[in-house]
């Protein structure tokens, strides 16, 4: 009770600081006095609270003590200060407890509601949609200096990755795994599956000509399809393909900015291979973290479940 009764009287006393400027040097020092006597109020307490009560009622006749502030029988009350009471009573506190439960019930509630509804959208616009919206026919030209249609892919299952020539690690260590799968599904695969194409479709034309790429690609596996074309073609499939894909400036990767280094550069790009079935429609991708086995053993599945439905 007495520690209570002092965190009132020291609330009193911040209240005071507050309001009233004109006694701030004498409510700081009774405020140090509470404030060293936590434990028991003194006499020198008693007289200090006292006299700050009764400049705090010369505010105006009948002013009451400062909210927060609450009388008990070892307070000292100024003369003619009236009967002890409390300003914030019991009833009035239950009534704001229960009324902030209902608010907080309320709201909880709406948001549940809120919830629930986003939710049940999503789920229906997840059957409406179907399969994603990646892919679709495009025309390039393939290593031998043909024109090349994505027609040319139906009949069989494909993969498709994009790259370019030039690349130091990244492309040549996802074409060999894409052999390497090819591979495995050649060795497992029934005979009337049919033979997957893989294809290797270039983000860089400027340096990726017919030669380049014919080169390039037998390098890998004996079936691999290399597709070039005009930077027009090639940026048509990767927004159908929703590829990502940058040059770095002329001069980036030797740090100079001269004409020698214009043919000197990289390109950025995401590293994903796409598998389309034999109506060359997308049916999944594949990025850098599988291993050929995973990817070998993941479209033997699906090839498999594909044979079934069709």
């Amino acid at each position: 009770m007495s520690r209570w009764r002092d965190t009132n009287l020291l609330s009193l006393l911040r209240r005071l600081v507050s309001e009233q400027p004109a006694v701030v040097q004498e409510q700081r020092r009774c405020f140090s006095i509470v404030a060293h006597h936590q434990s028991s109020s003194t006499t020198t307490d008693r007289q200090c609270i006292s006299s700050l009560i009764t400049r705090s009622q010369h505010r105006g006749k009948g002013s009451p003590a400062p909210a927060g502030f609450r009388w008990s029988s070892t307070t000292p009350r100024a003369a003619g200060s009236g009967p002890s009471s409390t300003p914030v009573s019991y009833k009035s506190l239950g009534l704001t407890v229960v009324t902030g439960a209902g608010l907080w019930w309320y709201y909880d509630s709406m948001q549940r509601d809120k919830m629930s509804k986003v939710a049940e959208q999503g789920a229906r616009t997840s059957v409406v949609a179907g399969k994603a919206a990646i892919g679709g026919d495009f025309q390039l030209t393939d290593d031998k200096g043909k024109p090349f249609h994505s027609d040319a892919l139906k009949g069989a299952f494909s993969l498709l990755y994009f790259g370019f020539t030039h690349c130091p690690d990244v492309c040549p260590d996802e074409l060999e795994k894409i052999a390497a799968a090819i591979d495995i599904i050649d060795a497992k695969a029934p005979k009337d599956m049919g033979l997957i194409k893989p294809v290797f479709i270039t983000l860089d034309p400027e340096r990726d000509g017919v030669e380049q790429i014919k080169h390039y690609v037998k390098e890998f596996h004996p079936r691999m399809i290399g597709l070039t074309g005009s930077m027009e073609d090639v940026t048509k499939v990767t927004k159908a393909y929703r590829v990502y894909f940058t040059k770095a400036g002329v001069g980036e990767v030797t740090g100079t900015s001269t004409e020698q280094d214009e043919s000197d550069y990289l390109i950025d790009h995401s590293i994903i291979t796409y598998l389309l079935d034999p109506n060359g429609t997308f049916v999944t991708f594949y990025g850098k973290n599988y291993t050929a086995e995973e990817m070998a053993a993941s479209i033997l599945d699906l090839t498999r479940a594909w044979k079934k439905e069709s």
